[in-house]
C-alpha cells in the first residue's frame, strides 16, 4: 500500500470515529444526526462504491449496498455496524471521539469494535473498484446502526435487511461478520497464537425471577423474606450448572487443533470420546472454555425494596442466558422452573435460539483459513469455534452456506482489553494490513 492511500485510509478511520454513533436501547437517547454524518463520511470517503452500488436504507440508518456481479453466482456479503457502546470521558487518555493519533495507534470508540473493521472493508472493495476490478458474483454490504442493543429488538437494522432480502430469495455463498479470535495455545498445547473463526453463535436469554409477599416494617420480617427467596433461587441456579459437553463447533475445531498439539494432550483430543469425562472437568474449571462446552446461567440485576427498614413485596433477579446448540430456549426455561420451584415466579426476556453450526470443510472456510496464513504466517493453527457472545449474522444463519465472524487485523491481548473500556485503540499498522486482508479476502472469492 502506497503512502498516499495509507494517509487517506487513516483519515477516513478517524473521521469514523469523530461521528458519535452511540447506541441505546432507549431510542430517544440517541443523536441520530451522528449517524447521518457516519453516512455522509463514507459517502464522501468511498465515492466509487456509492456510484457503482444501489443503496437502500432500512429502519433510518442502517445501508444495504450491492454492488453487481459478472455472474449469477450465488452473492457474498461483507457485514458491520457503525454503532458504539457509550463511553466514561474522564478515563480516557485521549477524548473518545477525537481520532487521535498516539504512539502508533488511532484512538477512539469503536476502533476495535467496530468502525475499524467496517473502514478497512470499505477500503478493501473502493480500492479493488478503482482499480477495475470487475467482480464474479454480487457483493452485498450489509451495515448495521443499532447491533449493540440487539439483533433481537424488533427495529433491528440487521433483520430488516435480512428480511428484505430473503423476501428476494437471495442465498449466499457465504457472509463475513466481526466475532474472530486470537488465544494462547498453551493450554491446548500449542506453542504459539492460535486463530479461531466464529461458525456460529449461543444462543440468548434474559430469565427474571420474582419472589412476591405482603410486605411490611423490617422490624418484624418473616422466616424467609422475599429477598431471601430470590437470592437463593438465584445461588441454587448458579451452583447447578447446566451439563456440559462436547457439540458440533467444539469437535471441529479440536479437529482442526489436533495437529498442532503436544503430547499427552494430542493422544487425549485425539481420543476425547474415550477420556470425556477427564477433559470436560478441566475444561469447564476454566470460565471461557467452559462457555463454549455448556449453557451459562449468571445473575446480572437484582431489585427489592424502595426503603432500607421496608420489607420488599416484590424481589427480582434477572438472569442472562447463553445457550449452548442443542438446547433450546424451552428447554432452559423448564429446567429453571423445575430447579427453583413453583413459588418463585419465571419470566422470559429476549430469547433467541442457537445459531445453526457452519461447516468448516467447505471451500468458504477454506477460503478465510487460506488469507489468515498469508496476512498472519506466525499463527500456530486456525480453527472454527463458537462464539458465546452474539452479532448481527445470526440472523443470516439459514440464507448462506457458511455464515464466518473473523478478525481482520491482529490485536493484542493488552488492546482487546480495551473494547467496550477505556482508551480503545488500533495499531495503525495492523489496520492497514486489515485492508489488505479484505482485498485477498475478496478476490479469493470473487
Amino acid at each position: 500500500m502506497d503512502q498516499i492511500m495509507s494517509e487517506s485510509s487513516i483519515l477516513h478511520l478517524q473521521r469514523a470515529i469523530q461521528c458519535k454513533t452511540i447506541s441505546n436501547k432507549d431510542r430517544s437517547l440517541m443523536d441520530f444526526s451522528e449517524f447521518e454524518k457516519f453516512i455522509e463520511n463514507i459517502r464522501t470517503d468511498f465515492p466509487t462504491i456509492f456510484a457503482s452500488g444501489q443503496i437502500e436504507r432500512f429502519v433510518g440508518y442502517s445501508l444495504l449496498i450491492k454492488l453487481p456481479g459478472k455472474s449469477d453466482l450465488p452473492p457474498i456479503g461483507l457485514m458491520g455496524h457503525f454503532d458504539v457502546v457509550p463511553v466514561r470521558e474522564e478515563n480516557w487518555v485521549e477524548p473518545p471521539f477525537s481520532g487521535v493519533i498516539r504512539d502508533g495507534y488511532v484512538y477512539g470508540r469503536g476502533t476495535l469494535d467496530m468502525k475499524g473493521h467496517v473502514i478497512s472493508m470499505l477500503e478493501a472493495v473502493e480500492s479493488l473498484l478503482s482499480d477495475g476490478f470487475e467482480f464474479e458474483r454480487d457483493v452485498y454490504i450489509m451495515l448495521g446502526h443499532n447491533e449493540e442493543t440487539g439483533s433481537i429488538l424488533p427495529d433491528s437494522g440487521a433483520t430488516a435487511i435480512r428480511d428484505h432480502l430473503k423476501q428476494q430469495g437471495v442465498y449466499f455463498s457465504m457472509v463475513v461478520d466481526e466475532g474472530g479470535a486470537l488465544i494462547d495455545g498453551k493450554s491446548l498445547g500449542i506453542d504459539g497464537t492460535v486463530a479461531l473463526i466464529g461458525v456460529g453463535e449461543k444462543g440468548y436469554l434474559d430469565i427474571e425471577l420474582t419472589a412476591s409477599q405482603s410486605g411490611g416494617h423490617a422490624s418484624m420480617p418473616p422466616r424467609k423474606s422475599a429477598m431471601a427467596q430470590i437470592f437463593e433461587a438465584a445461588v441454587s441456579l448458579e451452583k447447578n450448572k447446566f451439563p456440559s459437553d462436547f457439540n458440533d463447533a467444539t469437535n471441529a475445531m479440536f479437529d482442526a487443533l489436533i495437529p498442532q498439539m503436544k503430547q499427552p494432550l494430542k493422544f487425549l483430543f485425539s481420543h476425547r470420546q474415550l477420556f470425556k469425562p477427564l477433559l470436560l472437568k478441566v475444561m469447564t474449571d476454566q470460565p471461557d472454555t467452559a462457555a463454549v462446552l455448556r449453557t451459562t446461567c449468571v445473575a446480572t440485576m437484582a431489585s427489592g425494596s424502595f426503603a432500607p427498614n421496608v420489607l420488599a413485596q416484590k424481589a427480582t433477579v434477572v438472569c442472562n442466558v447463553r445457550i449452548i446448540p442443542g438446547e433450546s430456549v424451552e428447554s432452559v426455561r423448564n429446567r429453571v422452573q423445575t430447579m427453583i420451584g413453583s413459588e418463585i415466579e419465571v419470566k422470559l426476556h429476549n430469547g433467541t435460539e442457537p445459531t445453526d453450526i457452519s461447516p468448516s470443510n467447505i471451500r468458504e472456510f477454506e477460503i478465510i483459513q487460506e488469507t489468515t496464513r498469508e496476512y498472519y504466517p506466525h499463527f500456530k493453527a486456525i480453527a472454527p469455534y463458537l462464539m458465546v457472545a452474539a452479532t448481527d449474522s445470526r440472523v443470516y444463519h439459514g440464507m448462506a452456506k457458511g455464515v464466518y465472524r473473523i478478525a481482520p487485523f491482529e490485536i493484542s491481548k493488552e488492546d482487546m482489553k480495551t473494547v467496550h473500556a477505556d482508551n480503545e485503540r488500533v495499531l495503525i499498522e495492523n489496520y492497514l494490513k486489515g485492508i489488505e486482508f479484505f482485498k485477498s479476502l475478496i478476490r479469493k472469492r470473487l
